[in-house]
């Protein structure tokens, strides 16, 4: 995977984040505790993605 298609898949993890929170009640949480959430959701994420890459899980081309 090239560096420009993991940015853009990051980029629209975070969009999509953006988008299911903005109308939810997340944003009464306050600021610390939704921060808190949103790196949880993060390195989760991003973990998700590195085994991937690591060890070679792709889907068919």
């Amino acid at each position: 995977m090239s560096n420009t298609a993991t940015i853009v898949g990051i980029i629209s993890v975070i969009g999509a984040l953006i988008l299911v929170t903005s109308n939810s009640r997340f944003r009464a949480l306050g600021f610390s505790k939704g921060l808190k959430l949103a790196l949880i959701w993060a390195v989760i994420i991003i973990g998700l993605v590195m085994v991937v890459q690591v060890l070679g899980l792709h889907g068919r081309q």
